[in-house]
């Protein structure tokens, strides 16, 4: 008699999901942009990569550590801020957590609005335009929500 038995518990997959950047300086809209995410799932480690479909210099990859609930985006890393949480149900049924930097800086990037299942949500920028990344047109209708949280 021959018994098999599988210890791999592991998740892997790839995912891949079209997005919409909406760029916002203040609270208007500048443009928008069409984006290709591929959401690499590892054991140890998420890779989501934004691929801009018309000008590759846009490009991003963005990794998310589970075990540590940490996001490597750029050169930095960024942790979850306490009792900031942001819930979109209607977007993703996983609240999205508000990322700040690990070691913050006067002029960095964020706060990041991210859930593991989604990816980013926005992101907020002190000197510089805020995104958001829709995957549907049906998702404007809280446009404006999603801007407060990352302005407040």
């Amino acid at each position: 008699m021959l018994i098999s038995v599988s210890c791999s518990n592991s998740k892997k997959g790839i995912i891949t999901e079209n997005r919409t950047l909406f760029v916002f300086d203040l609270d208007s809209l500048k443009r928008t942009e069409n984006y290709k995410l591929t959401i690499e799932i590892r054991d140890t480690l998420t890779k989501y990569k934004y691929q801009n479909l018309t000008d590759e210099s846009k490009n991003m990859n963005v990794f998310y550590i589970p075990k540590t609930k940490t996001i490597k985006f750029a050169m930095w890393n960024y942790i979850p801020k306490k009792d900031s949480n942001f819930n979109a149900l209607s977007i993703s049924k996983t609240e999205f957590l508000n990322y700040v930097m690990q070691e913050p800086e006067t002029d960095g990037t964020g706060p990041i609005l991210f859930n593991p299942e989604y990816g980013i949500l926005g992101i907020g920028n002190v000197m510089a335009p805020n995104f958001v990344y829709l995957k549907n047109q049906s998702d404007l209708k809280i446009l404006d929500k999603i801007i407060d949280k990352l302005t407040e």
